[in-house]
Protein backbone atom coordinates (compact mmCIF):
# COMPACT_ATOMS: atom_id res chain seq x y z
CA UNK A 1 0.00 0.00 0.00
CA UNK A 2 2.95 2.29 0.75
CA UNK A 3 4.20 1.63 -2.87
CA UNK A 4 0.49 2.47 -4.09
CA UNK A 5 0.71 5.64 -1.95
CA UNK A 6 3.92 6.83 -3.55
CA UNK A 7 3.18 5.95 -6.59
CA UNK A 8 0.59 7.78 -6.77
CA UNK A 9 -2.69 5.64 -6.82
CA UNK A 10 -3.79 6.54 -4.08
CA UNK A 11 -3.10 9.07 -0.87
CA UNK A 12 -3.71 7.03 2.10
CA UNK A 13 -5.25 4.73 3.74
CA UNK A 14 -6.84 4.02 7.41
CA UNK A 15 -7.24 0.38 7.78
CA UNK A 16 -9.31 -2.16 10.66
CA UNK A 17 -8.94 -5.31 11.33
CA UNK A 18 -11.07 -7.63 13.44
CA UNK A 19 -11.49 -10.93 15.07
CA UNK A 20 -14.47 -11.94 16.98
CA UNK A 21 -14.79 -8.42 17.89
CA UNK A 22 -11.30 -7.75 19.07
CA UNK A 23 -9.18 -5.37 16.75
CA UNK A 24 -6.03 -6.75 16.08
CA UNK A 25 -4.55 -4.25 13.56
CA UNK A 26 -5.73 -0.03 12.97
CA UNK A 27 -3.36 1.53 11.30
CA UNK A 28 -3.46 5.03 8.90
CA UNK A 29 -0.81 4.81 6.17
CA UNK A 30 0.15 8.30 3.90
CA UNK A 31 -1.73 11.71 3.84
CA UNK A 32 -4.93 13.00 4.59
CA UNK A 33 -3.96 15.65 2.66
CA UNK A 34 -1.24 15.54 0.34
CA UNK A 35 -1.22 19.12 -1.19
CA UNK A 36 -0.32 20.00 2.39
CA UNK A 37 1.74 17.43 3.67
CA UNK A 38 -0.78 16.99 6.37
CA UNK A 39 -0.18 12.93 7.31
CA UNK A 40 -3.54 10.64 7.99
CA UNK A 41 -4.27 9.52 11.55
CA UNK A 42 -6.46 6.69 12.75
CA UNK A 43 -8.64 9.15 14.05
CA UNK A 44 -9.10 11.26 10.69
CA UNK A 45 -12.72 12.07 9.42
CA UNK A 46 -13.26 10.65 5.96
CA UNK A 47 -16.05 10.97 3.26
CA UNK A 48 -17.58 7.65 3.00
CA UNK A 49 -19.42 7.91 -0.21
CA UNK A 50 -22.03 4.89 -1.10
CA UNK A 51 -20.90 3.27 2.52
CA UNK A 52 -23.87 5.92 3.50
CA UNK A 53 -26.52 3.84 1.28
CA UNK A 54 -25.86 0.91 4.17
CA UNK A 55 -26.23 3.67 7.24
CA UNK A 56 -29.33 4.88 5.43
CA UNK A 57 -30.91 1.21 5.30
CA UNK A 58 -30.11 0.66 8.73
CA UNK A 59 -32.62 3.67 9.52
CA UNK A 60 -35.04 1.80 7.15
CA UNK A 61 -34.53 -1.03 9.33
CA UNK A 62 -35.59 0.22 12.38
CA UNK A 63 -38.79 1.77 10.98
CA UNK A 64 -39.57 -2.16 9.63
CA UNK A 65 -38.62 -3.14 13.00
CA UNK A 66 -41.02 -0.93 14.35
CA UNK A 67 -43.89 -2.04 11.92
CA UNK A 68 -43.90 1.43 10.48
CA UNK A 69 -42.92 0.36 7.54
CA UNK A 70 -42.64 -3.01 5.32
CA UNK A 71 -40.77 -4.56 3.00
CA UNK A 72 -43.67 -4.70 0.33
CA UNK A 73 -44.95 -1.38 1.40
CA UNK A 74 -45.32 0.98 -2.09
CA UNK A 75 -43.52 3.70 -2.00
CA UNK A 76 -46.39 5.32 -3.47
CA UNK A 77 -48.08 4.78 -0.37
CA UNK A 78 -46.17 6.80 1.91
CA UNK A 79 -44.64 9.82 -1.34
CA UNK A 80 -47.97 9.44 -3.46
CA UNK A 81 -46.24 11.54 -5.99
CA UNK A 82 -44.01 8.68 -6.63
CA UNK A 83 -46.68 6.93 -8.63
CA UNK A 84 -45.83 8.94 -11.67
CA UNK A 85 -45.85 7.19 -15.04
CA UNK A 86 -46.10 3.79 -13.63
CA UNK A 87 -43.75 3.74 -10.84
CA UNK A 88 -46.62 3.04 -8.38
CA UNK A 89 -45.93 -0.45 -7.71
CA UNK A 90 -42.40 0.37 -6.90
CA UNK A 91 -41.64 -1.47 -3.27
CA UNK A 92 -39.16 -0.56 -0.71
CA UNK A 93 -37.63 -3.66 -1.02
CA UNK A 94 -36.88 -2.81 -4.54
CA UNK A 95 -35.56 0.77 -3.31
CA UNK A 96 -33.21 -1.12 -1.51
CA UNK A 97 -31.75 -3.74 -3.76
CA UNK A 98 -31.19 -1.20 -6.51
CA UNK A 99 -34.14 -2.43 -8.53
CA UNK A 100 -36.51 0.27 -8.22
CA UNK A 101 -36.03 1.37 -11.91
CA UNK A 102 -34.63 4.44 -11.16
CA UNK A 103 -31.76 5.96 -13.21
CA UNK A 104 -27.87 4.57 -12.31
CA UNK A 105 -26.80 7.79 -12.42
CA UNK A 106 -27.81 11.88 -11.76
CA UNK A 107 -25.21 15.01 -12.55
CA UNK A 108 -24.74 16.77 -9.32
CA UNK A 109 -26.70 19.61 -9.44
CA UNK A 110 -30.27 16.94 -9.40
CA UNK A 111 -29.56 16.53 -5.35
CA UNK A 112 -27.64 19.80 -4.32
CA UNK A 113 -30.29 21.67 -3.83
CA UNK A 114 -31.56 19.49 -0.94
CA UNK A 115 -33.05 15.49 -0.68
CA UNK A 116 -37.17 17.32 -1.23
CA UNK A 117 -36.17 18.90 -4.15
CA UNK A 118 -34.43 15.28 -5.65
CA UNK A 119 -37.11 13.26 -4.48
CA UNK A 120 -39.40 15.81 -6.44
CA UNK A 121 -37.05 15.40 -9.51
CA UNK A 122 -37.30 11.65 -8.96
CA UNK A 123 -41.03 11.74 -8.51
CA UNK A 124 -41.55 13.59 -12.13
CA UNK A 125 -39.17 10.89 -13.99
CA UNK A 126 -40.28 7.82 -16.02
CA UNK A 127 -39.00 4.84 -15.24
CA UNK A 128 -35.58 3.46 -16.09
CA UNK A 129 -35.66 -0.24 -16.37
CA UNK A 130 -32.45 -1.92 -16.66
CA UNK A 131 -32.11 -4.50 -19.91
CA UNK A 132 -33.39 -8.09 -18.65
CA UNK A 133 -30.57 -10.20 -16.14
CA UNK A 134 -29.06 -6.90 -15.34
CA UNK A 135 -29.35 -5.20 -12.00
CA UNK A 136 -28.76 -0.97 -12.65
CA UNK A 137 -26.92 0.23 -9.65
CA UNK A 138 -29.39 3.35 -8.50
CA UNK A 139 -25.91 5.66 -7.45
CA UNK A 140 -28.58 8.00 -5.33
CA UNK A 141 -32.25 7.87 -6.21
CA UNK A 142 -32.89 4.61 -4.27
CA UNK A 143 -32.08 6.25 -1.04
CA UNK A 144 -33.44 9.55 -1.74
CA UNK A 145 -36.41 8.43 -2.15
CA UNK A 146 -35.86 5.61 0.72
CA UNK A 147 -35.02 9.13 2.96
CA UNK A 148 -38.16 10.75 2.33
CA UNK A 149 -40.09 7.81 3.07
CA UNK A 150 -38.48 7.65 6.45
CA UNK A 151 -38.84 11.33 7.01
CA UNK A 152 -42.70 10.90 5.98
CA UNK A 153 -43.19 7.72 8.26
CA UNK A 154 -41.50 9.79 10.85
CA UNK A 155 -44.30 12.72 10.72
CA UNK A 156 -41.79 15.23 9.10
CA UNK A 157 -40.78 16.55 12.82
CA UNK A 158 -36.83 15.14 12.32
CA UNK A 159 -34.59 16.47 9.50
CA UNK A 160 -32.92 13.47 7.93
CA UNK A 161 -29.26 14.27 9.27
CA UNK A 162 -31.40 13.57 12.85
CA UNK A 163 -33.07 10.25 12.22
CA UNK A 164 -29.60 8.78 11.37
CA UNK A 165 -27.95 10.12 14.29
CA UNK A 166 -31.19 9.39 16.28
CA UNK A 167 -31.88 5.66 14.69
CA UNK A 168 -28.13 4.46 13.44
CA UNK A 169 -25.51 6.50 15.46
CA UNK A 170 -26.17 7.08 18.77
CA UNK A 171 -27.49 3.47 19.42
CA UNK A 172 -24.45 2.01 17.57
CA UNK A 173 -21.91 4.76 19.26
CA UNK A 174 -20.90 5.67 16.20
CA UNK A 175 -19.86 9.47 18.09
CA UNK A 176 -17.48 10.22 15.13
CA UNK A 177 -20.21 10.20 11.91
CA UNK A 178 -22.96 12.38 10.56
CA UNK A 179 -24.90 13.13 7.58
CA UNK A 180 -24.18 16.31 7.04
CA UNK A 181 -21.52 18.47 9.12
CA UNK A 182 -23.82 21.38 9.90
CA UNK A 183 -23.10 21.56 13.58
CA UNK A 184 -20.55 19.42 13.95
CA UNK A 185 -17.58 21.66 13.54
CA UNK A 186 -15.79 18.83 15.81
CA UNK A 187 -15.75 16.36 13.09
CA UNK A 188 -15.35 18.78 10.42
CA UNK A 189 -11.80 20.20 11.62
CA UNK A 190 -10.89 16.81 11.09
CA UNK A 191 -12.21 16.03 7.53
CA UNK A 192 -9.85 14.72 4.88
CA UNK A 193 -11.06 15.95 1.51
CA UNK A 194 -11.64 14.13 -1.40
CA UNK A 195 -9.48 14.01 -4.29
CA UNK A 196 -9.71 12.09 -7.06
CA UNK A 197 -6.28 10.95 -9.21
CA UNK A 198 -7.90 10.01 -12.34
CA UNK A 199 -9.97 11.51 -14.80
CA UNK A 200 -10.55 10.39 -18.19
CA UNK A 201 -13.01 9.75 -20.79
CA UNK A 202 -15.43 7.09 -19.81
CA UNK A 203 -15.23 8.00 -16.17
CA UNK A 204 -17.51 9.78 -13.73
CA UNK A 205 -16.47 13.69 -13.94
CA UNK A 206 -13.70 14.21 -11.70
CA UNK A 207 -15.04 17.98 -10.56
CA UNK A 208 -18.65 15.88 -9.79
CA UNK A 209 -16.80 13.55 -6.81
CA UNK A 210 -14.95 16.64 -5.40
CA UNK A 211 -17.98 18.48 -5.22
CA UNK A 212 -19.68 15.66 -2.88
CA UNK A 213 -17.31 16.52 -0.27
CA UNK A 214 -18.15 20.18 -0.04
CA UNK A 215 -21.57 19.80 -0.73
CA UNK A 216 -22.43 17.26 1.57
CA UNK A 217 -21.60 19.47 4.73
CA UNK A 218 -24.92 21.44 4.35
CA UNK A 219 -26.83 19.20 1.86
CA UNK A 220 -28.65 15.79 2.80
CA UNK A 221 -27.44 13.48 0.34
CA UNK A 222 -29.06 9.91 1.37
CA UNK A 223 -26.93 8.03 -1.22
CA UNK A 224 -22.97 8.86 -0.41
CA UNK A 225 -22.93 12.29 1.58
CA UNK A 226 -21.64 10.92 5.34
CA UNK A 227 -18.42 11.04 6.68
CA UNK A 228 -17.48 8.84 9.56
CA UNK A 229 -13.88 7.39 10.77
CA UNK A 230 -13.06 3.69 10.24
CA UNK A 231 -13.82 3.20 13.98
CA UNK A 232 -17.30 3.96 13.64
CA UNK A 233 -17.82 2.04 10.06
CA UNK A 234 -16.14 -0.95 11.88
CA UNK A 235 -18.76 -0.74 15.12
CA UNK A 236 -21.58 -0.45 12.47
CA UNK A 237 -20.71 -3.77 10.84
CA UNK A 238 -19.83 -5.41 14.11
CA UNK A 239 -23.71 -4.45 14.86
CA UNK A 240 -24.24 -6.49 12.05
CA UNK A 241 -21.96 -9.51 12.43
CA UNK A 242 -23.60 -9.87 16.06
CA UNK A 243 -27.29 -10.25 14.82
CA UNK A 244 -28.00 -6.27 15.24
CA UNK A 245 -26.26 -6.18 19.07
CA UNK A 246 -24.19 -3.79 20.38
CA UNK A 247 -22.47 -4.18 23.67
CA UNK A 248 -25.60 -5.93 24.94
CA UNK A 249 -28.48 -3.85 23.41
CA UNK A 250 -30.48 -4.92 20.78
CA UNK A 251 -30.31 -1.96 17.92
CA UNK A 252 -31.77 -3.94 15.27
CA UNK A 253 -33.43 -7.32 15.24
CA UNK A 254 -32.09 -10.23 14.23
CA UNK A 255 -35.03 -10.93 11.48
CA UNK A 256 -34.33 -7.91 9.44
CA UNK A 257 -30.21 -8.65 9.51
CA UNK A 258 -30.66 -11.79 7.89
CA UNK A 259 -33.02 -9.99 5.42
CA UNK A 260 -30.87 -7.48 4.96
CA UNK A 261 -27.86 -10.46 4.24
CA UNK A 262 -29.96 -12.21 2.13
CA UNK A 263 -29.49 -11.81 -1.69
CA UNK A 264 -32.22 -10.32 -3.59
CA UNK A 265 -31.40 -9.99 -7.16
CA UNK A 266 -30.87 -13.48 -8.02
CA UNK A 267 -28.21 -14.58 -10.95
CA UNK A 268 -28.43 -10.80 -12.36
CA UNK A 269 -25.36 -9.49 -13.57
CA UNK A 270 -23.94 -5.56 -12.20
CA UNK A 271 -25.00 -2.68 -14.21
CA UNK A 272 -22.54 -0.41 -13.17
CA UNK A 273 -19.41 -2.59 -13.78
CA UNK A 274 -20.74 -4.18 -17.44
CA UNK A 275 -19.03 -1.71 -19.76
CA UNK A 276 -16.02 -2.10 -17.58
CA UNK A 277 -16.04 -5.48 -17.65
CA UNK A 278 -16.71 -6.04 -21.19
CA UNK A 279 -13.83 -4.13 -22.31
CA UNK A 280 -11.31 -5.37 -20.28
CA UNK A 281 -12.84 -8.78 -22.15
CA UNK A 282 -13.87 -10.18 -18.88
CA UNK A 283 -17.15 -11.81 -17.91
CA UNK A 284 -20.08 -9.96 -15.95
CA UNK A 285 -20.15 -10.50 -12.41
CA UNK A 286 -23.61 -10.82 -10.46
CA UNK A 287 -24.66 -7.92 -8.73
CA UNK A 288 -25.22 -10.05 -5.38
CA UNK A 289 -27.08 -7.22 -3.64
CA UNK A 290 -29.05 -8.28 -0.12
CA UNK A 291 -31.18 -5.22 1.19
CA UNK A 292 -28.18 -3.00 0.20
CA UNK A 293 -25.58 -4.59 1.36
CA UNK A 294 -23.61 -6.88 -0.85
CA UNK A 295 -22.98 -10.71 -0.37
CA UNK A 296 -20.41 -12.38 -1.77
CA UNK A 297 -21.74 -15.34 -2.90
CA UNK A 298 -20.28 -17.96 -4.82
CA UNK A 299 -18.18 -18.49 -7.65
CA UNK A 300 -14.63 -16.94 -8.63
CA UNK A 301 -15.34 -12.75 -10.03
CA UNK A 302 -14.53 -9.40 -9.55
CA UNK A 303 -14.99 -9.21 -6.10
CA UNK A 304 -14.25 -6.05 -3.70
CA UNK A 305 -14.49 -8.78 -0.55
CA UNK A 306 -11.99 -10.99 -2.27
CA UNK A 307 -11.97 -14.01 -3.94
CA UNK A 308 -11.16 -16.28 -1.19
CA UNK A 309 -13.84 -14.72 1.78
CA UNK A 310 -16.53 -17.29 2.80
CA UNK A 311 -19.79 -17.10 0.60
CA UNK A 312 -22.28 -15.62 3.38
CA UNK A 313 -19.11 -12.62 3.50
CA UNK A 314 -21.22 -9.28 3.34
CA UNK A 315 -20.72 -5.46 3.60
CA UNK A 316 -20.65 -2.40 1.86
CA UNK A 317 -18.32 -0.62 -0.73
CA UNK A 318 -18.21 2.75 -2.25
CA UNK A 319 -16.39 4.89 -4.89
CA UNK A 320 -13.00 5.00 -4.82
CA UNK A 321 -12.31 2.14 -2.29
CA UNK A 322 -14.10 2.97 0.56
CA UNK A 323 -15.13 -0.26 2.03
CA UNK A 324 -16.18 -2.66 4.73
CA UNK A 325 -16.73 -6.37 4.92
CA UNK A 326 -17.49 -8.63 7.96
CA UNK A 327 -16.83 -12.73 6.90
CA UNK A 328 -19.28 -13.99 9.53
CA UNK A 329 -17.78 -17.73 8.87
CA UNK A 330 -14.36 -16.39 10.11
CA UNK A 331 -15.76 -14.07 11.99
CA UNK A 332 -13.22 -11.40 10.72
CA UNK A 333 -14.36 -7.80 10.31
CA UNK A 334 -12.46 -5.36 7.72
CA UNK A 335 -12.78 -1.77 7.25
CA UNK A 336 -10.87 -0.08 4.31
CA UNK A 337 -11.20 4.00 4.09
CA UNK A 338 -9.41 5.43 1.46
CA UNK A 339 -8.12 8.81 0.81
CA UNK A 340 -7.31 9.89 -2.97
CA UNK A 341 -9.61 8.16 -5.47
CA UNK A 342 -8.57 5.79 -8.12
CA UNK A 343 -11.43 5.41 -10.71
CA UNK A 344 -14.01 2.64 -9.87
CA UNK A 345 -12.81 -0.46 -11.75
CA UNK A 346 -9.32 0.16 -10.44
CA UNK A 347 -10.28 0.55 -6.83
CA UNK A 348 -12.51 -2.91 -6.87
CA UNK A 349 -9.25 -4.51 -8.58
CA UNK A 350 -7.36 -2.93 -5.50
CA UNK A 351 -10.13 -3.84 -3.11
CA UNK A 352 -10.37 -7.47 -3.98
CA UNK A 353 -6.06 -7.93 -3.84
CA UNK A 354 -6.35 -6.15 -0.40
CA UNK A 355 -8.97 -8.37 0.72
CA UNK A 356 -7.31 -11.70 0.00
CA UNK A 357 -4.44 -10.62 1.48
CA UNK A 358 -6.40 -9.77 5.03
CA UNK A 359 -7.83 -13.43 4.51
CA UNK A 360 -4.44 -15.21 3.85
CA UNK A 361 -2.79 -13.51 6.61
CA UNK A 362 -5.07 -14.87 9.24
CA UNK A 363 -3.77 -18.09 10.79
CA UNK A 364 -6.52 -21.03 11.18
CA UNK A 365 -8.07 -20.87 15.10
CA UNK A 366 -6.28 -24.36 15.51
CA UNK A 367 -2.93 -22.65 15.22
CA UNK A 368 -3.43 -19.56 17.03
Amino acid sequence: MQREIDGGISDGSVLLLARRGRIILHRAIGFANRKEDRALRTDDVIPVMSLTKQLTAAAVFRFIDRGQLSLTTRIAEVVPEFAQHGKGAVTIRDALSHQAGLPMQHPVEDWRDGNERYVAKICAMHPDIAPAGVVNYHAGAAHAILGEVIRRADGGQRSLTRILADEVFAPTGMADTALTLAGRGDLAKRLAPINMLLDSEGTIPQRDIEQISEISATTEFLAGGASSTAHDIFRFAEMFRCGGVVEGRQVLSPAIVDAAMTIQTGDKVSGLYKAAVESQAETPFPANIGLSFYLRGTGVFLASMGTLSSPRTFGGSGFGGQLFWVDPDRDITFVHLVIGYPQLYTSRKRSQRLSDQVICALKHPSAE
